[in-house]
């Protein structure tokens, strides 16, 4: 499955050498072009990765809980959105004498909606994992709990 759209990096790397190097190269010098970038491409990988791992245990090992409590903080501002657009504003503007005909419609995004989902989606299955006993660092990064 290609999540990130570009598929494999031997794929990635054969489609830029057919599209940056000459059509009439020998094949051998293509197939090496190709395995040369996949070797650059994959080290580039390996080091986004690394840094990726490096920033999520940094943020464990701090001593700001609030970094560690950040994905239920965006749980419940999200809850809080909704209340303020679906029920706070329309009770504020029905108390306040605003026709029913009058009140303008509100609506949340539909990007609020996904992305909030998603958070949510993936947080509840985390601490539903977590609260079974199973614990990895997987799980201590969705959660914020530690290992």
């Amino acid at each position: 499955m290609d999540l990130t759209g570009i598929g494999s990096i031997a794929d990635f790397a054969k489609s830029i050498v057919d599209r940056f190097f000459p059509p009439d190269m020998p094949p051998a010098e293509k197939a090496a072009k190709e395995l040369e970038l996949q070797t650059l491409l994959q080290t580039r990988e390996n080091i986004v990765t690394a840094a990726q791992k490096d920033v999520m245990v940094a943020e464990m090992q701090q001593g700001d809980l609030f970094t560690k409590r950040a994905r239920p903080t965006i749980v419940y501002a999200g809850l809080a959105f909704i209340f303020l657009v679906h029920v706070f504003l329309p009770l504020a503007s029905f108390f306040k004498g605003v026709p029913i005909t009058d009140f303008p419609s509100l609506t949340l995004p539909e990007e609020f909606w996904w992305t909030w989902g998603g958070v949510c989606g993936v947080w509840i299955m985390g601490r539903t994992m977590e609260r079974k006993g199973l614990t990895n660092t997987v799980i201590s990064s969705i959660t914020g709990g530690n290992k």
